[in-house]
């Protein structure tokens, strides 16, 4: 037997082995490209690489791999060995983003193929609450609780969950009434107010029961309007009442664990070759050896002379560095600005700036991208549309100079998500989220104040407080959306931290400055911790 007929029969059961049928053109090309290597082990390198971009591809030829395929992935495996810009660094704004359901006969996670608008119907609203309540359920469903059930095989919270339309049918309503301590009643449900009175229900898919909160004992974390909680008490059948005796957020799951079952490939991005490019071995290799940075700055008034001089120093400083990215979030101008004149200042200013760059720090323009956010106070697209969660780019006709003196400037969404090698990394920039989130907790309204303000009574109590109850309910807004809109249709997955990143920006500035640690380092005295493995951190002003 030759040696090309070897190499053919090796091709062939090497894809017959992966449950692939490799056409007779393309098994021939695939030899004579193999043909030239020396050596067994560089010959199944290869294969195993094409065999992955192949399996893992979406095409309608089934298990077939024809000429065209193998072609493609032929220059996306040569590709692998040499690393680009946009493999490094990657910036995905919200309205790209891919939108996934999870659905629970099949237990996995659906991708949505509809077209997304930023104004939805009234089941867009539904839908982001729905999505979110599934997602922590199924989280649910895989934590372990210390009950034992049968056959010594540990029960998980799932397992203990009760759903609302059965505890208010007559039969399970009888028999859980006047249940004692020893047999409580878990629920998960969504806070919310369906009535005026200043009465919360407890809402799941399956329906809604009023609560009462007057004995509950509240656990760590803040317990606000349309935030997820677990609800453990009894039900009283004649007042149809579920007496809360203790309210808890549901536990958070740490990030390895969610991307075994949401599937890692395809959490940032529609396109296939960059999934596959984000898990190339090189990337981890590059991230670990270069170590560059990301430089995030919040605040920079381009209109304000000392806030510039600043800036232009910070540039100064990492000029010789030329840090992978630098992070530009708004405000860019301040309040003193008209709003007739502000879309023409802003371009004025960021022309300005986009020289400086160009002619002062030719390192940077070269070598750093340059990602800017809008701010909650920029007006260039109205007033309206500035407190409305996703906020859109800033438009090209004020951009379009700036970007030709730094070519390598994005502008994007707020919030946005930026792929760095292998680590994943969410930004938003909105002011007031922790004290929002803090002032609208339920407590206040259900026990005296004295009491609640024992909860909350120094920052890194709140911030532990506010950072435990983002990891719980998987999302950046656990507010009322009259008291932080957002539009409907791309909240649920634009606004979502499952499966959880590697960083998270809030860019705050009226919180303080903050940084989490992973609750596995003791060696950290930092005292804000981070249960899911996610880093949490909030850069404040840069004025």
């Amino acid at each position: 037997m030759t040696e090309t007929a070897r190499l053919r029969r090796l091709i062939v059961s090497t894809f017959s082995l992966n449950g692939l049928t490799i056409q007779e053109k393309s098994c021939a090309h695939l030899a004579q490209q193999l043909g030239p290597l020396e050596t067994t082990e560089e010959r199944d390198q290869w294969l195993e690489k094409i065999v992955d971009y192949v399996r893992s591809s979406n095409t309608n030829e089934g298990n077939i791999v024809t000429y065209e395929l193998l072609v493609k992935a032929l220059k996306f495996c040569c590709d692998l060995q040499v690393l680009n810009d946009e493999d490094i660094l990657r910036v995905i704004p919200a309205y790209k983003l891919p939108r996934y359901r999870y659905c629970a006969l099949t237990k996995k996670f659906l991708r949505i193929s509809s077209e997304t608008s930023m104004f939805g119907n009234a089941q867009s609203k539904i839908s982001q609450y729905v999505d979110r309540y599934t997602v922590i359920r199924q989280r649910m469903s895989r934590i372990k609780t210390v009950t034992d059930g049968t056959l010594n095989q540990p029960l998980t919270i799932g397992d203990k969950i009760r759903d609302v339309d059965y505890l208010l049918s007559s039969g399970a309503g009888l028999k859980f009434n006047g249940s004692s301590k020893k047999n409580p009643i878990l629920l998960l449900g969504i806070l919310v107010q369906l009535k005026e009175g200043g009465r919360h229900y407890l809402e799941d898919p399956t329906g809604a029961i009023p609560l009462d909160l007057s004995k509950t004992d509240f656990k760590k974390g803040f317990f606000s309007e349309n935030c997820c909680v677990l609800a453990e008490g009894y039900f009283c059948h004649d007042r149809e009442v579920f007496s809360v005796t203790d309210m808890a957020l549901p536990p958070s799951e740490r990030t390895e664990i969610s991307k075994i079952y949401f599937g890692e490939s395809n959490i940032y991005s529609d396109d296939n070759d960059h999934n596959l490019h984000s898990c190339n071995p090189k990337l981890l290799e590059y991230e670990q050896h270069k170590q560059r940075m990301i430089v995030f700055v919040c605040d920079v008034f381009l209109d304000d002379p000392k806030v510039v001089k600043k800036f232009h120093t910070l540039l100064n400083a990492y000029n010789e560095v030329g840090p992978v990215a630098i992070v530009m979030m708004g405000d860019y101008l301040s309040c003193r600005v008209p709003s007739h004149r502000y879309a023409q200042e802003l371009k004025a200013h960021l022309n300005e700036l986009g020289h400086y760059i160009h002619d002062m720090t030719p390192v940077l323009c070269k070598q750093t991208t340059f990602v800017l956010l809008s701010g909650p106070g920029d007006r260039y697209c109205g007033a309206a549309g500035a407190s409305i969660l996703p906020r859109p780019t800033i438009p090209a006709c004020l951009t379009e100079e700036f970007h030709r003196l730094v070519p390598r400037s994005v502008f994007t969404t707020n919030p946005c998500r930026l792929q760095y090698c292998t680590q994943q990394i969410h930004i938003i920039r909105a002011d007031g989220l922790m004290n929002k989130t803090a002032n609208y907790d339920v407590r206040l309204k259900s026990m005296d104040r004295k009491k609640y303000s024992s909860v909350a009574e120094t920052d890194d109590n709140t911030v532990n407080n506010y950072i435990k109850t983002l990891e719980s309910q998987s999302h950046l807004i656990t507010v009322p959306l009259d008291i932080c809109p957002t539009y409907w249709p791309l909240a649920s997955h634009s606004l979502s931290l499952y499966p959880m990143p590697d960083l998270v920006c809030i860019a705050d500035a009226n919180a303080p400055e903050y940084s989490t640690r992973n609750s596995n380092d003791p060696n950290s005295s930092n005292t804000k911790i981070s249960s899911s493995g996610c880093v949490f951190f909030n850069p404040v002003s840069f004025i």
